[in-house]
């Protein structure tokens, strides 16, 4: 385990002023601190009852937004394709949030758009290098006018459009110009980088990634505000697109307080639980932890148990059958049980493979971990989401390709079982990066 220090801020600037200060009680949103509630025109192809990790950040955005005087206009496909469902989450949305369901006809709508998901192969996936930025694309011809329908009459201030999908910046391009409206595009992944293909960014390139990259230089641009989920996306934006420094605005995802009320559920058993909650696919194998399994003795391979909450990629071992070695798969599980599941974990797997931009890749998982307070055992490359890892002293680091590290990790835990790890940073609490959120609006809306 880290040590217990408190959270450094100095490589994180952009959050620095918010320390650890909440900004108010963490309630649904809807009733304005002060003044006129203002509008805003927030685009999200996924949203509850879809799930999957791409929701929770424009749910919670809309969630806690009218505590800051903007009020959400959501609008969102009718049938996305989407890995999972999970109607719960429509409970957290206070009434003053409003949903526009855009028709959609595109291919596989109402089906699995996921990683790892049937877009990943087959003819989907042919389709998906046809066309550009993505197969999403053609969600556009019935979208837009539905989308000006809806924003008619809205006295919206501001649209915002949160991808991927990628297309869907175009969606709000067009209905920001249309509208005479300031344009926040919100970078939940790196797009020319490394979500261009498969989130892997050596089979990007050629006419494929030049034409991405033209179409997201044209709209950095065009857009007043540019968030991502990464500071490293966020410089390398604007290094590649220039504008003001200022434009662009790191917001994290985080984690919901509401999420973690109550106590803890117990603990199933003795043995040390390493648990890995989300979508298991390539840039996220567990092979690394397999390998440094493989170097423990049976006997204490017995006293370990692997948990899969969450589904599992085709070609992705999920039980390398190691002697003594029990792993247990569950599959999807909705948003509040996969909360459990991380509050009962002995320790946390994170995972990422050591590709081209990985430092610059926080997965939104981490945040709800260190709400979850179980140590985390972090399989990264060295950069955002190890550097936050260490700083909250949160768990343990080993990089992928370093088995013989990784084993004698386990070994000790095994002997002394890592500690609770403290408590989240409140900056990274939803309600605080909301805060954050309208700020850019207000600014962009001249507010």
């Amino acid at each position: 385990m880290g040590s217990r220090r408190p959270v450094g801020l100095g490589g994180w600037p952009q959050l620095a002023g918010q320390r650890s200060r909440p900004v108010g009680r963490a309630g649904t949103g809807g009733e304005p601190r002060g003044g006129l509630m203002k509008r805003l025109l927030l685009i999200s192809y996924v949203f509850p009852p879809a799930a999957g990790g791409g929701v929770q950040r424009p749910l919670k955005f809309a969630k806690y937004l009218g505590r800051f005087g903007w009020q959400s206009l959501v609008l969102t496909a009718r049938r996305p394709s989407a890995p999972a469902w999970d109607p719960e989450l429509l409970q957290e949305l206070g009434p003053a949030v409003e949903v526009h369901r855009l028709l959609n006809l595109e291919p596989g709508a109402g089906g699995d758009g996921g990683p790892g998901g049937a877009a990943a192969g087959g003819w989907k996936r042919r389709l998906a290098l046809l066309l550009l930025p993505d197969r999403h694309l053609l969600w556009l011809p019935t979208a837009l006018p539905q989308a000006l329908v809806a924003a008619a009459g809205s006295r919206a201030s501001a649209v915002m459009v949160s991808a991927p999908p990628f297309s869907s910046f175009l969606l709000g391009w067009a209905l920001s110009r249309l509208k005479g409206l300031p344009l926040v595009l919100d970078f939940r992944d790196e797009w020319s980088g490394f979500y261009a293909q498969g989130f892997d960014p050596r089979r990007a390139g050629g006419w494929r990634l030049r034409l991405i990259q033209g179409l997201e230089r044209r709209l950095v641009q065009a857009a007043a505000a540019v968030l991502t989920a990464s500071l490293g996306a966020s410089r390398r934006l604007h290094g590649l697109y220039g504008g003001p420094a200022d434009k662009y605005v790191w917001i994290p995802n985080g984690y919901d307080p509401q999420d973690f009320r109550g106590p803890a559920p117990p603990v199933e058993d003795d043995r040390l639980r390493l648990v890995y909650v989300g979508t298991l696919f390539g840039v996220t194998s567990l092979r690394h932890l397999w390998a440094g399994l493989a170097l423990l003795r049976p006997e204490q391979r017995a006293r370990l148990r692997v948990k899969v909450v969450g589904r599992v990629a085709g070609g992705e071992v999920s039980d390398p059958g190691l002697p003594g070695l029990q792993v247990q798969v569950t599959g999807y599980q909705n948003h509040l049980r996969a909360v459990a599941e991380m509050r009962r974990a002995g320790a946390l797997l994170l995972t990422l493979e050591d590709l081209p931009g990985s430092p610059r890749v926080i997965p939104a998982k981490l945040f709800e971990y260190l709400a979850a307070r179980r140590p985390i055992l972090c399989l990264t490359p060295r950069g955002e989401a190890s550097a936050i890892v260490e700083a909250c002293g949160a768990g343990a680091v080993v990089p992928p390709g370093q088995p013989q590290e990784l084993a004698r990790l386990l070994e000790r835990w095994l002997e002394a079982p890592p500690p609770p790890a403290q408590a989240p940073p409140e900056l990274f609490s939803r309600l605080n990066l909301t805060h954050r959120l309208a700020q850019v609006l207000d600014r962009v809306a001249g507010g």
